[in-house]
């Protein structure tokens, strides 16, 4: 029986017959092991051969696959101990950054929201995985265009666990994690993010008023109380030439 049972249900995301590399779905495989919470909170993660064997993998492509994301420091192997997540790089407290509201503010600009969508859907794989729910789940998604006066800056999509309970007329233009204390009684305390650069496809360039094929910011981001239970899994795709994303990391 394979030893960590907890990523079982991952192990069909490499395809042996897909045109992507192996060792590129090995390193995407790893990704999302390094954002469990047990992972990102020191546990250790499987060892190489024993993920070859199960994945079906040669040795040689599970190293490939974890040099990567020893270069980007995003995990520290130590020698006789095993390798674990480098919590520094994955994980920022909420009180590190500003939600968007927040930022507008401070900046004296005035939030507008374009769109705004709030309905009950069902959850996909990718978003039960991300929140720990079975697939099929009925939950909340948020779904907002935002910016200044002057054009949309940002689009979101927000999933929301099950006991996020939100409701239309609640006032979505205060941030969004002051609602959920206050209406749902949960504090966000852990943000683990994902930043990528992208080209707008024609939905998102539609969204965000630009052409097709400019560069955006995908960030996504799984957020958790104080219990370290998933709250939010948010995707945010942002007009590249508007923001800097930064991160004040201390030890």
């Amino acid at each position: 029986m394979y030893e960590h049972n907890d990523i079982s249900d991952l192990l069909d995301r490499v395809d042996h017959q897909s045109a992507i590399p192996l060792h590129i779905q090995v390193e995407e495989l790893l990704l999302s092991i390094i954002r469990m919470p047990d992972y990102a909170n020191g546990k250790l993660l499987p060892k190489e051969v024993e993920l070859a064997k199960n994945l079906g993998v040669s040795r040689s492509t599970v190293r490939q696959a974890s040099n990567r994301l020893a270069e980007k420091n995003l995990i520290i192997r130590k020698k006789g101990i095993g390798t674990k997540v480098n919590r520094d790089m994955i994980i920022t407290k909420l009180d590190s950054w500003s939600s968007f509201s927040k930022e507008m503010l401070e900046q004296g600009r005035t939030l507008v929201n374009y769109k705004f969508e709030l309905k009950k859907v069902l959850s996909n794989k990718e978003v039960s995985f991300k929140l720990g729910i079975g697939q099929d789940t009925e939950i909340y998604r948020l779904s907002r265009v935002r910016g200044d006066k002057k054009e949309p800056q940002v689009y979101f999509v927000s999933y929301f666990h099950p006991k996020v309970v939100l409701k239309d007329e609640y006032d979505y233009s205060r941030p969004l994690y002051d609602i959920i204390q206050e209406k749902c009684g949960y504090h966000a305390e852990v943000s683990k993010e994902e930043i990528s650069a992208i080209l707008a496809d024609e939905k998102r360039a539609n969204k965000l008023m630009i052409s097709v094929g400019s560069p955006i910011l995908k960030r996504q981001r799984l957020v958790l109380d104080r219990g370290q239970g998933a709250l939010e899994y948010n995707i945010g795709y942002y007009k590249a030439d508007n923001f800097v994303y930064s991160v004040e990391l201390r030890r």
